[in-house]
């Protein structure tokens, strides 16, 4: 297992000032392209924790759209600001496959656009928020505002690295990008400027660009919380590194497999009226925002009345209640559910 020094800063007892201290951290990254949609992971890379990880986004996209075939096509990809690289981003834009990214805060295009922003107007988006129960109850009116910029010049790494090695030359204009920067969330104006999000996609809509990174959210709950928690992702069976790649994998492989089972089996209960119902996510649409977790328990509560019996090659599933009437066991009362021992029978085919 390789090692990586860092550096962070924290107080110690009876100094004024915190004290820089020097640790090594062990291990490794596990990179995920996933459909924000279903939940799924399309590609995985696994690499030791110093990699900069930003040199994986293209080769993590190409292999997704391998895995996927002539079955679907990548349009649209959020991604966080570790993979924050002109370059890349450019590489992205000529695979036809639109990207929604956060840029930084020292980032000219960033600096630039903040200044652009505070002349143009802004789309509006209100909601109202009720507060407490009751006689005491209030409601809060919630403001959000956004601009959309569109052929920024100003993200100098941003093209093919033939043209890029030239931007310090005066004569120097970089490649075209959209932004979109929120003057206002919820009410809270921010004091540096706002969040600025960089995007090749349209932004007449600044809102659809605002909403389409709150798909990024999906990652962190679907597939790092939910694996760390549900899944076990980082309890590897041996600290070598045959054992974390081969847990990673497996560990993503059969939360995928659970997912798509979930999906699978709920589509069979989905109310018509609610295939066309507007819907911000299938997943959330088949599987009501319910995680691993708290599907493993609803399904303990569902079958911890219930036993499996086998005979040979055939088997039945029977409810605890169910098998005694069945064996003859004598029971003082049955559940409502089931009725009457007359119709246990009866169900079965048995005559009293």
């Amino acid at each position: 297992m390789r090692k990586i020094k860092q550096t962070r800063k924290v107080k110690v007892k009876g100094q004024k000032e915190p004290v820089t201290q020097e640790y090594y951290v062990y291990g490794w990254k596990v990179l995920v392209l996933m459909e924000v949609e279903t939940r799924l992971p399309l590609a995985i890379k696994l690499v030791s924790i110093q990699e900069y990880e930003g040199r994986w986004l293209v080769p993590l996209l190409e292999q997704a759209q391998r895995n996927v075939g002539t079955h679907a096509h990548l349009g649209t990809i959020v991604i966080d600001r570790g993979y924050l690289d002109g370059q890349d981003l450019w590489q992205v834009h000529q695979l036809g496959v639109r990207f929604v990214i956060v840029g930084k805060a020292n980032m000219a295009v960033v600096q630039d656009a903040h200044g652009l922003a505070q002349g143009e107007r802004a789309k509006v988006r209100e909601r109202v928020v009720r507060h407490g129960h009751g006689k005491s109850a209030s409601e809060e009116r919630l403001r959000t505002e956004v601009v959309g910029l569109e052929a920024l010049t100003s993200y100098d790494s941003y093209g093919a690295a033939e043209q890029t090695q030239h931007a310090q030359r005066r004569d120097y204009e970089g490649q075209p990008i959209n932004a979109v920067v929120v003057r206002r969330w919820d009410n809270r104006v921010p004091k540096t400027g706002g969040r600025v999000y960089l995007t090749n996609a349209p932004v007449s809509d600044p809102f659809t660009i605002f909403d389409t990174y709150d798909w990024r959210s999906v990652i962190e709950n679907g597939i790092f919380k939910e694996g760390k928690h549900p899944w076990h992702l980082l309890r590897f069976p041996q600290r070598t590194q045959a054992a974390v790649v081969v847990h990673s994998h497996f560990t993503l492989l059969v939360m995928g497999l659970c997912t798509a089972f979930r999906l699978w089996q709920a589509q069979g209960t989905l109310l018509p009226t609610a295939q066309t119902a507007v819907q911000p996510s299938l997943s959330t649409a088949l599987l009501g925002g319910e995680g691993t977790a708290r599907w493993r328990q609803r399904l303990r509560e569902a079958n911890r009345d219930k036993l499996i019996v086998f005979i040979g090659q055939a088997y039945g599933i029977f409810h605890l209640a169910e098998f005694a009437i069945l064996t003859h066991v004598p029971l003082r009362r049955l559940p409502s559910a089931l009725g009457s021992p007359q119709a246990v029978l009866q169900r079965f085919g048995l005559s009293p």
